[in-house]
């Protein structure tokens, strides 16, 4: 008789291929909230610098707190950037109180998502990047894209980390004191040099 494996009940749970966070569908009122109310944060200025501990070819700052106007719960603001390619980046909020999986993202590349909807074709159920991600009322993980991020000139210009930011905290209701927006730096500890795809040396001959 072989062995039986018991395997622990995760938030994480698939039905159907989507992903479903049980607690975001548990305390949906809640999730509600901490996304669509003020959240500030003190830092005027996030720094991405430190090694993405599960994957190295990225860079993270997780170390943003927002503070929510109406709630005690803090919410972690976390920005992420591809080594090699600036323009690969993502941001995420995170409440800890609430479940470990980021409420809400921002991806401006990788694969598409897919929204399961049988009302609509297989090619509309799928969101190209660069979206957002939020999540409905049964827990589910939806991608949807803005009206700037589907107007080919305001897309380009969102390749810019600093002005996605800016579009991200507006979407995410996230400010620095009143009114105003961080700004985003790379490795600005670090003597100037960066780590973009382009090699400034290809082609010189050293002796």
């Amino acid at each position: 008789m072989g062995k039986l494996f018991l395997i622990p009940l995760t938030a994480l749970v698939f039905l159907m291929g989507k992903f479903i966070v049980k607690e975001i569908r548990d305390n949906y009122p809640l999730y509600s909230t901490l996304l669509d109310n003020r959240k500030s944060i003190k830092d005027s200025v996030i720094d991405i610098a430190n090694p993405k501990p599960s994957n190295k070819n990225f860079l993270i700052n997780d170390k943003i707190i927002a503070k929510h106007i109406t709630l005690s719960k803090d919410v972690v603001f976390i920005s992420e950037v591809k080594v090699r390619n600036y323009k690969s980046f993502g941001f995420k909020l995170r409440c800890n109180e609430l479940c470990q999986t980021p409420f809400f993202r921002y991806d401006s590349d990788g694969p598409a998502h897919r929204n399961f909807d049988e009302n609509l074709s297989f090619e509309d159920q799928q969101v190209q990047t660069p979206h957002f991600n939020r999540f409905n009322k049964d827990g589910v993980s939806i991608a949807y894209q803005t009206k700037e991020l589907k107007d080919a000139k305001s897309k380009v210009a969102l390749e810019d980390i600093n002005l996605c930011v800016v579009h991200f905290c507006n979407e995410s209701n996230v400010r620095v004191k009143k009114n105003d927006f961080p700004s985003i730096t790379i490795l600005s500890k670090t003597l100037g040099l960066t780590l973009l795809e382009d090699d400034p040396n290809a082609g010189v001959h050293f002796i």
